[in-house]
């Protein structure tokens, strides 16, 4: 998990032009400078770009956001894909 936090948190860091270790100290992602509501857009974009995923939209909340844990979280269950009970995400 740790490459894959890695790889969210240097996404972030580009999109809002700050180091990544700026993304990795914060205690919350709002926290960083820049980071609104145009940069959450931008950042989801950019991560299903970077890891070739699509976010189920039912997954997306401001709690999403909150943290790079809560975000390295999102991707990684969009890299493992659809659920098997309840049909496609």
């Amino acid at each position: 998990m740790t490459a894959l936090r890695d790889r969210v948190a240097a996404t972030v860091g580009g999109v809002l032009a700050v180091p990544v270790d700026s993304v990795t100290a914060a205690v919350s992602l709002f926290d960083l400078p820049g980071f609104d509501s145009v940069a959450v857009v931008t950042v989801l974009d950019r991560l299903e770009s970077d890891f070739d995923v699509e976010v189920d939209p039912d997954e997306i909340g401001p709690e999403v956001f909150e943290s790079l844990d809560t975000l390295t979280d999102l991707v990684g269950r969009a890299l493992a894909g659809p659920t098997t009970t309840g049909g496609t995400r």
